[in-house]
């Protein structure tokens, strides 16, 4: 396993096992993620190191957007741009992938066990999304979404080792 994997799997377990505690993801540990990618892809060359940037100012961007939006919390847009910066490209897009599914998976269980009514979650995510103000779906406790930035980089990392067949080719 390369040393970019591994300290991907640790961190989305850290923030994991944090933000399922709490509910939040530590700016230091998301911080100490984007400091120890910037220190691996420096090791590596300067074009390893410009796409690791290049790959984290996109994720600011496209993260902020769906921040903005209500879809997903700051400390998980903070871990998605630093797991992604840390697998670089064009590792970071089936982990993307794999984490989505993740996230998938997560709100089913979620939503299996809250107890939600599935036209309930529908209709709080069409409000939310509408964008008009004033027609939000009232704020509950969200989902820790750090696990499904664990599951994503757990797939990653046997897709990079024990289970080729689960590798996304670009």
């Amino acid at each position: 396993m390369s040393i970019p994997i591994a300290l991907t799997l640790a961190g989305c377990f850290i923030a994991a096992f944090i933000d399922v505690r709490s509910r939040r993801v530590p700016n230091a540990l998301t911080a100490s993620i984007a400091v120890a990618a910037l220190i691996v892809h420096g090791f590596e060359g300067p074009r390893a190191l410009g796409t690791s940037v290049a790959v984290m100012v996109i994720l600011t961007l496209l993260g902020s957007l769906v921040y903005s939006r209500g879809g997903i919390g700051g400390g998980d847009v903070k871990l998605a741009i630093t797991a992604c910066g840390m697998l670089n490209f064009p590792l970071c897009i089936p982990f993307l992938l794999y984490t989505a599914i993740g996230g998938g998976l997560l709100a089913i269980g979620y939503l299996l066990v809250r107890g939600r009514t599935r036209a309930s979650a529908v209709r709080g995510m069409l409000l939310t999304m509408s964008g008009v103000p004033g027609m939000t779906a009232k704020k509950t406790e969200g989902m820790p979404y750090a696990v499904a930035f664990a599951f994503g980089a757990i797939i990653i990392a046997l897709s990079q080792s024990i289970a080729p067949f689960l590798r996304i080719t670009l």
